[in-house]
């Protein structure tokens, strides 16, 4: 166990080493390139307010893990990425897996109200509330641009109650 716990920094080290002049970031060892997954999607839901048949593209989209998207991608540096990845420092990955999982539901959550709201709702409300979801949804995504980028979230517990307090709100209005 000791020696694992003595690799796992060598590793690191290793692998910031091999990602330096890539697009690869060296402290989290994560390739901001992920995020073109989810841009493609908040370019679709952008779009429904004027086209609302562009949920049907919506409703198409599924979540795809990071190491997912490299392995279809035709990023250069895709087998680094996934290796980097499978690599980089717990606290990155923790900050990272949570946010997308906070990320894919915030779609799932806003195509499902769109589809309910589609042709029920007025025009005016229909956008407000596009327009409002799609902004959740880019602040999640600069989260994790930021984790991407080198930095964790840390939250003291008056923000944590200020979160909450909000998505309390959000839900009496969903």
């Amino acid at each position: 166990m000791v020696v694992a716990m003595e690799t796992q920094p060598r590793l690191t080290k290793t692998y910031r080493l091999l990602v330096r002049g890539t697009n690869i970031n060296e402290t989290s060892l994560l390739a901001t390139d992920y995020l073109n997954h989810f841009n493609e999607v908040v370019m679709l839901l952008e779009l429904v307010p004027d086209m609302p048949e562009m949920l049907e593209e919506v409703e198409e989209w599924k979540p795809a893990t990071y190491i997912e998207h490299f392995a279809a991608s035709g990023f250069s540096d895709k087998e680094l990425a996934i290796w980097a990845y499978e690599n980089a420092p717990h606290e990155y990955i923790q900050a990272f897996e949570d946010l997308v999982a906070s990320a894919n539901d915030q779609i799932f959550m806003t195509r499902d109200l769109l589809k309910e709201l589609n042709g029920t709702a007025s025009e005016d409300e229909f956008r407000n509330q596009t327009m409002a979801k799609v902004r959740e949804v880019r602040l999640t995504l600069e989260q994790i641009s930021g984790v991407i980028n080198g930095t964790v979230p840390r939250y003291d517990q008056a923000e944590i109650d200020d979160i909450m307090d909000q998505s309390a709100i959000d839900s009496l209005f969903d």
